[in-house]
């Protein structure tokens, strides 16, 4: 009963403002069926958020929250609500996005589920503009997500929402598009016990060393030029308490929408890599023995089957857009299995 309160989330169907009758103060009761194990269900959380969108696009640059009401129908009768806020997060996003991706403070709000107690804001990746293409890059970069949860645990799980805008601004004109919230970084610390780490005297050679060769292997894999651990570059680091786990520092990245595999036409590969295009793939990872390529290849084929079916089975891309990424996964396989490929492609670039 409870998962099923929770999936039967949907849209406020109606098209004209958010009437009293559905002015309904959420109890603790209520939040937990809503908001509880947010990042573990696959089923898209429905979401409606009213504020003035007009002027968040007018204001995007500024470091400044805006008010806005976050609403998740529970059943036919009845919805929960929220006091939120929101601003622009995102350096090309917020530039060049007529609405960029944003901060989602909950704060305030009164949502007081165990997981989320800890918890002041969250990340949301929206659609950049209203044209198609912009949707797709929504859902190929989740999908990316979703792959690499596929591969290593140590990974940032992500919620699908099916977003709709009220905006105040204009007349309560409403939109909807696919968006996704990236788990924050307070729930994945607690999942392994371990804390976010901020330095920069961390490098490739001091953080633990499979689970760097694993990830270096996906980002090339997914064609990923746009991180770093020096920097923390569109990775998180965490400094593992766990027993039994992984020691030492342990990456996370986030942030693809720079990689051949979502291929949005606006990303373009850092100047000093001497490459023309996101799609062309080059290795930063660190250097290591053949060997130890070769079985980070290998670890990345033992999910080739389960990654192209992640891929196939996604219902909300058309089989072009996916036919794209399965072609350009299995033209890494094929890439890789190549005679010399580590001395030609890895070791010519590796750090």
């Amino acid at each position: 009963m409870k998962n099923c309160i929770i999936i039967t989330c949907i849209f406020f169907l109606t098209s004209g403002p958010l009437t009293a009758q559905y002015e309904i103060q959420p109890s603790f009761e209520d939040t937990l069926k809503v908001y509880e194990s947010l990042f573990d269900l696959d089923e898209p959380l429905n979401l409606t958020l009213q504020f003035d969108v007009k002027t968040f696009q007018r204001t995007r640059q500024k470091e400044k929250y805006q008010p806005a009401k976050m609403t998740c129908i529970v059943n036919d009768t009845f919805q929960v609500t929220h006091p939120v806020r929101v601003k622009a997060r995102g350096i090309y996003r917020r530039d060049n996005c007529t609405t960029p991706p944003f901060w989602l403070n909950i704060r305030y709000s009164g949502i007081e589920t165990e997981e989320l107690k800890d918890v002041r804001r969250m990340k949301m990746v929206t659609r950049c503009r209203g044209a198609q293409q912009y949707s797709d890059y929504v859902l190929r970069e989740y999908l990316v997500y979703r792959i690499y949860n596929l591969i290593s645990p140590y990974s940032f799980r992500t919620r699908l929402v099916r977003l709709r805008y009220i905006d105040t601004g204009r007349k309560n004109k409403m939109t909807e598009s696919w968006a996704f919230l990236i788990e924050p970084n307070e729930i994945l610390a607690a999942r392994f016990n371990a804390r976010i780490v901020k330095s920069d005297k961390l490098s490739i050679r001091t953080v633990n060393r499979d689970i760097m060769d694993q990830m270096a292997m996906f980002q090339y894999m997914i064609g990923n030029g746009d991180y770093s651990v020096t920097g923390q570059h569109n990775l998180k680091i965490l400094a593992m308490n766990r027993p039994g786990g992984p020691v030492g520092f342990v990456p996370v990245p986030y942030d693809f929408d720079y990689t051949g595999l979502v291929n949005a036409h606006y990303a373009i590969p850092g100047e000093n890599l001497g490459i023309n295009s996101v799609r062309e793939r080059y290795f930063l990872g660190p250097c290591r023995s053949k060997l130890v390529h070769l079985e980070a290849i290998s670890d990345l084929e033992s999910f080739r089957k389960e990654i192209i079916e992640l891929i196939n089975e996604f219902e909300l891309l058309d089989e072009e857009a996916k036919l794209d990424m399965t072609d350009y996964i299995e033209g890494f396989f094929s890439q890789a299995s190549r005679e010399r490929f580590i001395e030609r492609e890895i070791a010519t670039t590796c750090r």
